[in-house]
């Protein structure tokens, strides 16, 4: 998986750090070029000092010996110490120079002038004019002097050219690093453009495989949604298939005691009535000895679908029991609603007209049925409603089958009293057995 580059690439680090080389560099020769022309100035200015200094020491004796007055060269001795200072000022500045020896030379001569004015200058102090003005307009002391003055003008002359070539070589080379920091800068643009570019292709990459990857966590959404539907399906299947009776689709016996449990305890909180019918097929065991399994599972299979299209209110259900036996779960319904629908269903078994066997004495399937009803109260068992079910379907086969009883239970006062067995008070069938049902 590409990432995001986190590092620049070589190119541009070098870039950068050959602009940054060349930015230093440059302002390393600015500074120099700034200190020498500082010292080219401050030469320049202390030789023309040097120079004027000269001249006024000069021009001082020549008027004190011409006037033949002493106090003309009073302040000579000022004036030497400040032309000493200058030339070691000079030195100081031009020692590192090539022409610092001919400055030093040049010194030393300036010093032999000196020496000769000084003894010009004692003996005027001693009224000594005419040997005073000897030394002083002598051709030994203007040769001297000439020469100084010749060779001071061409150390100066000398000294200006090295500035001037130092000052030149400096500024060619800070045109050169100048062509280096252009040269730097635009390697360095170029390498951010590479850069960007490389960066830009990696982000647009990137983005790709960001969709790519979303649309493959979307599709492995939809694919795991739809695997948890069905297996969602799947999961309600198997629960319906462990609570439904395969042969005939109605209620196993299991999902019966857990409905039967619930609604028991339902009618416990709101007080309303529970019926229960128990209906069992008459002779079944003559009908499927005599004609086979397949028949009877036939004759099962119908009588299924006499109760679930009999059985139709919300919350009603209707299971197989066990066998040929079936039962009905009514809430909320009254012993003669529960009554109703039982004959309902009596009557439907009767009309569909399954052929029954000679040796069972009725001429077509018949059901007897046993209604129950409870007003259950807290902590009576649920098996109490199924005891009495179970009685009235009893009654309802002694008393000759084919017919509904509905159980009648005794008047409780009192709820101590609930585990009292009453006798089951069967009533009559709603219709009249059959001649062929006896």
């Amino acid at each position: 998986m590409p990432s995001t580059p986190t590092r620049p690439p070589l190119s541009l680090v070098a870039a950068a750090a050959l602009l940054l080389a060349t930015m230093l560099a440059g302002s390393y020769v600015d500074l120099l070029s700034d200190r020498l022309h500082a010292r080219q100035l401050a030469i320049s200015t202390q030789l023309e000092r040097i120079v004027r200094l000269n001249q006024e020491l000069g021009a001082m004796l020549t008027t004190a010996v011409l006037d033949r007055n002493t106090l003309r060269s009073a302040s000579y001795p000022t004036i030497q110490s400040e032309l000493e200072r200058t030339v070691t000022a000079v030195q100081a500045l031009t020692s590192d120079l090539t022409l610092a020896a001919d400055m030093v030379a040049l010194g030393a001569e300036l010093a032999s002038l000196r020496a000769r004015e000084l003894e010009a200058l004692e003996r005027m102090e001693a009224r000594e004019w005419p040997q005073a003005q000897a030394i002083l307009f002598g051709n030994e002391y203007s040769l001297a002097r000439k020469i100084y003055e010749i060779n001071s003008e061409t150390a100066i002359g000398a000294l200006n050219g090295e500035l001037a070539h130092t000052s030149e070589t400096y500024a060619q080379i800070r045109h050169l690093s100048l062509f280096a920091r252009i040269a730097a800068f635009v390697l360095l643009l170029w390498a951010a453009l590479v850069y960007s570019r490389r960066l830009r292709e990696e982000l647009r990459k990137q983005a790709r495989l960001h969709e790519e990857i979303g649309a493959a966590n979307r599709r492995l959404e939809d694919n795991v949604r739809a695997r948890t539907a069905e297996l969602e399906r799947a999961n309600r299947l198997l629960a319906g298939l462990s609570t439904t009776d395969s042969l005939t689709g109605l209620a196993n016996r299991r999902r019966f005691d857990e409905a039967l449990e619930a609604e028991w305890q339902r009618a416990v909180r709101t007080r309303m009535p529970l019926s229960l019918l128990m209906l069992d097929i008459d002779h079944f065991k003559l009908y499927n000895d005599h004609l086979g399994h397949l028949a009877g599972d036939e004759c099962l299979r119908q009588i299924g679908a006499v109760l679930q299209a009999c059985v139709l209110r919300s919350g009603e259900l209707s299971a197989r029991y066990g066998g040929e036996e079936f039962a009905v779960i009514l809430p909320a319904a009254e012993p003669e609603e529960a009554a109703r629908l039982a004959e309902t269903i009596r009557c439907e078994v009767e009309n569909l007209g399954l052929a029954h066997v000679p040796e069972a004495n009725a001429r077509v399937v018949t059901a007897s049925i046993g209604v129950a009803t409870h007003r259950p109260i807290p902590g009576e068992p649920s098996t109490r409603l199924i005891q009495d079910a179970d009685r009235a379907l009893y009654e309802s086969k002694r008393a000759g089958r084919n017919r509904v009883v509905v159980h009648a239970p005794a008047e409780r006062a009192d709820p101590a009293d609930k585990d009292a067995d009453p006798a089951p008070h069967a009533s009559a069938s709603s219709t009249p057995p059959t001649a062929s049902s006896q």
